[in-house]
């Protein structure tokens, strides 16, 4: 055996040990493509998926211009509280209306006074969408476009883009008119205070 021999022996033995030479395909490894499903990352396949937010719109139904999300009625509960916005409707209650939940993104809103939108923290730690401060619910009885919910126990309504009642709100679409989404500088009349009790 030539020493070239020896010396081409001992550099393919070493490329073999350090992975860079195939010995059974006899080729350089390095220059073969990445096996399917091999373990070489995507692109953005470490982007977490972005959140489905909420958007708020607004619908012309029977009672007048009515704050709606995804189809569904929103209402406002005379218990809660828009200062500072708090919910009152939890555990049973919150069963049959289920709050909005903000869904981990910031609510939009599309005929509504964007700076009215906000969102509270429950006391189950979720975000609740809330619109002039009200704690916006769905109820568990409604299908798309009804308003089953208005007037249940005297204490749950509709919500108009203003954030008041729809009903005898005079809002217009879009919360424009009488009793609308409200502008800079007007202060809305004070509502009255619901009775201790039930009233879900």
């Amino acid at each position: 055996m030539s020493r070239l021999t020896a010396v081409l022996i001992v550099f393919a033995l070493a490329l073999v040990a350090l992975g860079v030479y195939d010995i059974t395909r006899g080729n350089p490894a390095a220059e073969e493509p990445a096996a399917a499903g091999a373990d070489v990352p995507a692109a953005g396949a470490d982007a977490p998926p972005a959140a489905a937010g909420v958007d708020l719109t607004t619908a012309q139904l029977p009672l007048g211009a009515v704050v709606t999300s995804g189809g569904a009625t929103l209402y406002r509960f005379d218990k809660d509280t828009p200062k500072p916005p708090t919910s009152n409707c939890n555990g049973a209650c919150a069963s049959t209306w289920p709050p909005l939940l903000s869904q981990g993104a910031t609510p939009t809103a599309s005929g509504v006074d964007q700076a009215l939108v906000g969102t509270l923290t429950r006391a189950d730690g979720a975000e609740q969408v809330t619109l002039n401060g009200w704690p916006l619910y769905t109820y568990a009885a409604d299908g798309p476009g009804e308003t089953k919910g208005e007037g249940v126990g005297g204490t749950w309504h509709a919500i108009a883009p203003s954030g008041k009642p729809a009903v005898g709100s005079g809002a217009a679409p879009g919360g424009s008119g009488a009793g609308g989404a409200g502008g800079a500088g007007q202060t809305p009349a004070p509502e009255p205070q619901p009775a201790p009790g039930g009233g879900y």
